[in-house]
């Protein structure tokens, strides 16, 4: 999908992370809600709000960043520090839903890449939401059984960013052997940019090491998968070393693409070219916090 558009895969993506949310909740509660066939979820991971519990509902306070998909969501989901009846923090975070309507979409996805995500901020200012309409994706759902709803979340999360920085290195990938095929080196006659030794070098060593990590981490992804699938527990270390795998598959697409770059000369700095276009996307997607080098585990 990304090949086709960046953002489009972007936020079918994202979508379909949150479509899952539905196994978290009540029957009762889900069907009514994704029912509709243009059911869609924009959101943030981020527990940048409060929650205070009122009788049947709570009270939902706060801001959040990026919203992908904000542009077609009839509801948004949030985490929410949960507040007790004096107003102070009792520790403890959960997720929710919220319907659009009580959803204050903010214009402010300005930026160079994936500009069709419509990643925008929100906010909810005192609004209502029912007991039904909040999950726990720290713990397998209490409502099914599936090997998805008792699989670690920060895993799919993790897998969820990942894939996106990788399928637009690969494509980076194509499109700049496809330009070197038929770029001519500016000194040197008639030999061909494909030929020349420094940048047959580059893109063979980090080509090979970015395929390397990617076969990796995808690797432990199945076996992982397959422990969940045998209701087998997945342990805290297989956790802290799968992240690791991706953080070093995430760093090593940047260094494809990074190194890749300065051979194309002004193919990459036109717009119009998808190249460009392609740059900026990964520029943008490849700054997703859960494979940025500051998230350590």
């Amino acid at each position: 999908m990304a090949i086709v558009d960046r953002s489009f895969a972007w936020n079918v993506n994202l979508g379909a992370g949150a479509n899952m949310f539905t196994g978290y909740m009540s029957k009762n509660v889900a069907e009514p809600i994704f029912r509709d066939a243009k059911a869609c979820i924009a959101g943030s991971g981020a527990a940048s709000g409060t929650a205070t519990k009122a009788g049947d509902h709570y009270i939902i306070q706060g801001y959040w960043k990026y919203a992908s998909g904000s542009a077609h969501a009839n509801f948004f989901s949030l985490n929410a520090k949960i507040l007790n009846e004096e107003g102070e923090d009792t520790g403890i975070f959960s997720s929710f839903i919220v319907p659009v309507h009580d959803v204050q979409n903010l214009n402010t996805w300005k930026t160079t890449g994936l500009r069709a995500t419509a990643s925008n901020d929100f906010k909810v200012e005192s609004k209502k939401v029912p007991l039904g309409y909040s999950f726990d994706l720290q713990k397998p759902s209490p409502t099914n059984n599936g090997v998805l709803y008792r699989f670690p979340f920060q895993i799919l999360a993790e897998i969820n960013m990942l894939v996106m920085s990788t399928g637009l290195a690969k494509r980076f990938l194509e499109l700049a052997k496809e330009i070197a095929e038929q770029k001519k080196k500016i000194k040197g006659g008639e030999v061909e940019l494909v030929e020349n030794w420094s940048y047959k070098n580059s893109w063979e060593k980090h080509e090979g090491e970015f395929i390397q990590d990617r076969d990796k981490v995808f690797s432990s992804l199945s076996n992982l998968w397959n422990k969940a699938n045998q209701r087998d527990s997945i342990s805290t270390e297989e956790q802290v070393s799968f992240t690791h795998e991706v953080l070093r598959c995430a760093e090593s697409s940047r260094k494809l693409v990074d190194v890749l770059y300065p051979f194309m000369g002004m193919h990459t700095v036109f717009e119009s070219s998808e190249i460009n276009r392609v740059w900026r996307d990964f520029k943008v997607a490849s700054q997703h916090y859960l494979i940025s080098p500051v998230h350590f585990v």
